[in-house]
């Protein structure tokens, strides 16, 4: 099956690893190994929750040592935050660069990186005290190899969404023989981690449905990091300056992927519905894999007031948030029990508020409501979400005790700070 699925091959590719291991045998503290897919290199939505979660580990004086990938070479692939660090080291693997919604090839491509990642980690597992595993679709190969070659070192998997169980309620994966497999083998993952991390209540709920026992699950929240976000007025706005926005209109605005989990059609709905209200905008923030068929069929409906902009750089990504009075996060068919809008955290800690288009049976929509820390719609309507945006457009009042009252949660359930402490007491506790 292996020789299958690397076409043949599981060799290395040219200049495959840049590696800084510089961990003392005679240092005393405990060193964590932090293994990433998706590297600093690419536009990712979540690779700010890596990076904070490693500065948090070595504030707090443990060693980190990065085991992550290189492909698009947008980016440097070690932040300078981190480089700089003397008790951090890195390994850096080459990889293709596949489209994300080339399911089968990106697999495949996920495999060949797992074994050639091992490659690298097994040189210096005896240096690792514990291993955080980062969620990606083919973590089953690297939980497999960690089971062989680890060292029985404890592994906390850190779960963004429930593979495949997400993928296949929104069609990428249409096969049931395929979801059954992959179910199988994701089940074997989670039996061999320590600890598996879900980052919402609902996620938590799916988790003990598909079997795991709840006390190896901990929640904890994808966060916002409280010592660079912050509230940025529009004169001092570095996006508004950027592309010259025009902050008199009522912006609905989501900075994002456009993947699986985005509900495009949605914004094409809504947007459709108020295009005659001229003082709303929406601006799409991003890229992914339905970017262009996002593009072309806003463009074939003729809705004007809605305004593309390109993926922004991480430095300004508090001037992003802040240059709207509204996000829109419409997400696809019962994602919400199997993943969670990150984005979300970093809003309200910025005093914006937020618009979910979500099932109404989740916690997350019941939470969100009784607690008015935002506006949650039934996403099988589209005209609730229509209609609450134009009567918030025409009276910003409506939204300012929603912005404070998520503010004030956002600083006491979803910073850096606080979850980072419940990950780092997960860690102790694993570790003995």
């Amino acid at each position: 099956v292996l020789f299958f699925l690397s076409g043949g091959k599981m060799k290395l590719a040219s200049n495959q690893e840049d590696v800084k291991f510089g961990i003392n045998e005679k240092d005393n503290s405990k060193t964590i190994m932090y293994i990433l897919f998706d590297g600093f290199d690419t536009n990712n939505g979540t690779n700010h929750l890596a990076l904070t979660m490693m500065e948090k580990l070595m504030h707090y004086g443990k060693n980190v040592y990065l085991v992550t990938s290189h492909s698009k070479g947008l980016h440097p692939d070690i932040p300078d935050s981190l480089k700089n660090n003397p008790r951090f080291s890195y390994s850096v693997i080459n990889r293709a660069v596949v489209g994300k919604q080339n399911f089968i090839h990106r697999y495949l491509d996920g495999v060949r990186y797992a074994f050639n990642a091992a490659k690298a980690w097994r040189k210096n597992i005896d240096y690792v005290d514990a291993i955080i595993l980062q969620s990606t679709q083919t973590a089953f190969w690297s939980s497999m190899l960690l089971h062989k070659y680890a060292k029985r070192k404890p592994v906390i998997f850190n779960s963004f969404d429930v593979f495949p169980d997400g993928i296949y309620k929104n069609g990428a994966i249409k096969s049931k023989l395929i979801f059954k497999l992959f179910h199988a083998m994701q089940n074997k993952l989670y039996k061999n981690s320590a600890y598996v991390i879900a980052i919402s209540s609902d996620m938590k709920n799916t988790l003990k449905d598909i079997g795991i026992p709840e006390e190896k699950i901990e929640v904890v929240h994808n966060w916002y990091d409280d010592s660079k976000i912050r509230i940025i007025n529009d004169s001092d706005n570095q996006f508004i300056k950027k592309y010259n926005i025009d902050a008199s209109k009522f912006i609905v605005q989501y900075a994002g992927n456009f993947g699986y989990n985005f509900d495009y059609k949605a914004v094409l709905n809504v947007a459709n519905q108020l295009k005659d209200k001229t003082n709303i905008e929406f601006h799409m923030i991003g890229e992914g894999g339905f970017e262009e068929k996002f593009v072309t069929e806003a463009q074939n409906l003729g809705l004007t007031n809605i305004k593309f902009f390109p993926w922004q750089d991480q430095s300004i990504i508090s001037d992003v948030y802040n240059a709207c009075d509204i996000e829109f996060i419409p997400l696809t068919k019962q994602v919400i029990f199997y993943s969670y809008p990150s984005k979300g955290s970093l809003l309200m800690a910025c005093k914006k508020a937020v618009l979910y288009s979500i099932e109404s049976n989740s916690d997350f929509f019941r939470t969100v409501n009784k607690q008015k820390i935002g506006f949650c719609v039934d996403r099988d309507s589209e005209t609730d979400a229509a209609d609450m945006l134009y009567k918030l457009s025409q009276d910003k009042t409506l939204i300012q005790q929603i912005e404070e009252n998520g503010f004030e949660f956002a600083h006491k359930y979803l910073s850096s700070s606080s979850n980072m402490e419940i990950l780092n007491n997960l860690i102790d506790k694993a570790i003995k």
